[in-house]
């Protein structure tokens, strides 16, 4: 679980909501909550509805049109409830992480504790004028991860 700085409606003031990222072994993110939540009880209930729901998740995989960068989101019920951590120069890159994400899900484990991130995201793919979604599918035979990316042998991911 991770606390993180969100605006609010005084422009010189902030305040603090918690969120969820998904972190491979060596602490790479996965992915993250589509939203902030007002507590680390909410946010412990959205995984579990993640991992409750997992049959039911749908994917997108898009393009935003002002960057060419690649995006992907999952939805649960018509609700956006996972997005990319970050953009991607190519779709392959995208579909790639996706499947790492959706792989991680039902075997991570939740870190006990918070930690604390940037505020702000990055633009989450949607149905609009800017984006051109695709359907999800696996990543390119062959596709690689750079060593750096390989988690240790046993290694689980963790909801943080």
């Amino acid at each position: 679980m991770a606390l993180a700085a969100a605006a609010v409606d005084d422009p010189g003031a902030m305040a603090e909501a918690v969120t969820w990222m998904l972190v491979s072994p060596n602490n790479r993110p996965l992915g993250r909550a589509g939203r902030t939540f007002d507590s680390l009880a909410a946010s412990r209930d959205a995984v579990q509805s993640l991992r409750d729901g997992f049959s039911a998740l749908r994917s997108t995989v898009a393009a935003v049109e002002t960057s060419g960068h690649w995006m992907w989101r999952v939805d649960l019920a018509g609700a956006v409830v996972g997005i990319s951590g970050r953009s991607y120069l190519r779709a392959r890159e995208c579909h790639y992480n996706l499947a790492r994400f959706l792989e991680a899900v039902p075997a991570a484990v939740v870190a006990a504790g918070t930690r604390s991130v940037r505020g702000g995201r990055p633009p989450a793919p949607n149905h609009g004028g800017d984006t051109a979604a695709l359907t999800a599918r696996p990543a390119p035979r062959g596709a690689r991860t750079r060593a750096q990316d390989v988690p240790a042998p046993g290694a689980r991911p963790r909801f943080t």
